[in-house]
């Protein structure tokens, strides 16, 4: 059977494309987002160049829909492309991956990528062993938690000396931008920021929702930011408030103090009316991530980083 890989058309394959990250998502149940949506919102991404960076491949049967695609991502101010391929279920395990993988890591070349970056879930074990089979090498996770607001939450209890405020209290870009590289230090995911990209992220935070922690000699040791999430509620039917994992200094990294920032914006997400938490972890070390558990949290997806130098 001879099986052809084109370019993708954003204006003919959205539809195509769609259905076949539906039907495989129906398989895998990794919990990606496979409505128009999502996938326009890719196609914006900044520096992406959907027909440049993205491949397809039609079903030889019936051409008007497809069984593979592939894309490649460079971020701006970075070195590391982005890849994702996906394979309908029913025809894997035929080299189409494979086909798809050298097209791609062609591309990144050509973009001036210096490394490849791919995520996958850890409900994939095929995906995993696709990866190691082209000789990238495991980096780190990420988890996406959720639970449902509790009724009634336990009042954080801060340990003496430390205190926290809101961002909206503070107005300080250097301590922001200070909380952020220093409280995330050492963790996978996190990269340092500059004053003038926490800028830019600010008018999207919600200042009440960003919450410090300074210690008793008044140095700020502890970040985390919450917000109620539109995207979320609606695909929730829910009011759901979002969490990014809080983040403390290293010197600092306590697990009452882990505990006391994160119910801190549980009470202020509950007081915005959400019914539901919803929080992104990335690198956090298996202790916090049992704290959280026993917080009430529950993973509903592990992805796993791997990288590989080109």
């Amino acid at each position: 059977m001879i099986f052809k890989i084109r370019s993708f058309s954003p204006a003919e394959d959205i539809p195509a494309l769609v259905q076949l990250r539906g039907e495989a998502e129906v398989v895998d149940q990794e919990g990606n987002q496979a409505d128009e949506e999502a996938l326009r919102a890719q196609l914006r991404l900044p520096g992406h160049d959907p027909q440049q960076d993205r491949w397809v491949i039609p079903d030889p049967k019936n051409p008007a829909a497809l069984i593979g695609s592939a894309l490649v991502w460079l971020p701006p101010d970075t070195t590391t492309v982005q890849l994702g391929i996906l394979i309908h279920p029913d025809w894997r395990r035929q080299g189409l991956g494979s086909r798809l993988y050298d097209r791609a890591v062609e591309r990144g070349r050509i973009l001036g990528g210096q490394f490849v970056q791919a995520y996958v879930n850890t409900k994939n074990p095929s995906a995993e062993a696709f990866l190691h089979k082209h000789g990238f090498e495991r980096e780190g996770a990420y988890h996406e938690m959720r639970q449902s607001m509790p009724a009634r939450l336990p009042t954080p209890v801060w340990p003496y000396g430390y205190q926290v405020r809101t961002y909206a209290e503070v107005q300080d870009l250097g301590i922001l931008t200070y909380a952020m590289n220093v409280c995330y230090e050492g963790f996978w995911g996190h990269h340092e920021v500059s004053e003038e990209q926490m800028a830019s992220w600010l008018p999207d935070f919600n200042q009440e929702g960003l919450f410090l922690v300074s210690s008793s000699s008044g140095k700020t040791v502890g970040i985390s930011r919450v917000e109620p999430n539109a995207e979320r509620s609606a695909h929730n039917d829910a009011p759901t408030g979002y969490i990014d994992a809080p983040g403390l200094h290293h010197h600092h990294r306590r697990m009452d103090l882990y505990r006391a920032l994160l119910m801190t914006g549980m009470h202020w997400l509950q007081d915005q009316g959400q019914q539901i938490v919803e929080m992104e972890s990335w690198g956090d070390k298996l202790e916090i991530l049992n704290l959280y558990q026993d917080m009430g949290f529950r993973i509903i997806r592990r992805l796993v980083s791997y990288h590989l130098p080109l």
